[in-house]
């Protein structure tokens, strides 16, 4: 974000949409854009109101979650901010993230909590050199971070509920609302493909395996893009089209080879749903 005395447009976040030829009335997210604004005194250091839709939350927790360390989960305290975490309604929302007087844009994460799960955000971060998101890295507990407003309608959950055939493809942090859904609970029938470049580089190894213990299909793909095992053979996936939903986070051709096979099979375009991967905040112009 801008520093306390400059004034600028923050650049749009990613969103959450079905494909680009969906009618008005399928999912789509659409995001609004605050100004920044000169910020409030305030005299709390664990937590300050800077406007009506920002504030400083202390770090709680943070340390990587892959053997690589290119990954780190970072827990931001809200117990001072109950009003964001009113605000987190739904999994696929994301947060504008930032790191005080550092000069670089803020950072749309998408929030990798389950909602309603208490009085804290977890995020999961890839260090990015030059961004905010490696600044963020390197932050330690007790160390505040500026947050903006919640942002988008999230995933549309009763879609997901109702399936009967639940397909997620992530990689790197794009398994952050992933895990929002499952920790929500919506882990019946669901395949999870989470793409990485070697086992070093997976997160959350023991959550993964935790997953799979409890009816989560997880593949990790490491040796190719990932939804290459899904495009060799998706018959036996895909039974009932018409009742199979897609999350897809990820980079381009990932989404567009995973939803050019799933029309192919009859999926509704509408129930093939696209979050592009967090803007991580880099050094302004």
């Amino acid at each position: 974000m801008a520093s306390a005395a400059a004034v600028s447009m923050l650049p749009r976040p990613p969103c959450i949409h079905p494909s680009p030829v969906a009618s008005s009335a399928s999912l789509l997210l659409m995001c609004t854009l605050p100004f920044r604004r000169r910020p409030l005194r305030c005299s709390s250091a664990a937590y300050a109101v800077l406007r009506d839709d920002t504030a400083l939350v202390p770090i709680s927790a943070i340390g990587p979650v892959n053997d690589d360390k290119s990954i780190f989960e970072i827990t931001l305290d809200l117990s001072s901010a109950p009003e964001f975490v009113a605000s987190y309604t739904t999994p696929g929302q994301t947060v504008t993230t930032s790191v005080p007087s550092s000069g670089l844009r803020a950072a749309y994460i998408e929030i990798a909590s389950a909602p309603h799960s208490g009085p804290q955000f977890d995020l999961l971060v890839k260090s990015v050199p030059r961004t905010t998101a490696e600044r963020l890295c390197k932050l330690s507990v007790g160390d505040q971070v500026e947050l903006g407003a919640v942002m988008g309608q999230g995933l549309p959950i009763n879609d997901i509920k109702e399936a009967e055939t639940v397909l997620y493809f992530a990689v790197a942090e794009g398994l952050s609302p992933i895990r929002a859904l499952i920790k929500s609970g919506l882990r019946n029938n669901v395949s999870l493909y989470y793409g990485a470049r070697n086992q070093e580089a997976v997160p959350l190894q023991e959550e993964l395996d935790e997953w799979q213990k409890t009816g989560v299909n997880v593949i990790k793909v490491l040796t190719e893009p990932v939804q290459h095992p899904f495009l060799r053979d998706p018959n036996p996936i895909v039974k009932n089209p018409k009742s199979t939903v897609a999350v897809l986070v990820g980079p381009i051709d990932l989404q567009q080879e995973v939803k050019k096979a799933l029309t192919g099979l009859g999926v509704p375009v509408e129930k093939i749903l696209t979050i592009a991967q967090c803007v991580r905040g880099r050094a302004r112009q």
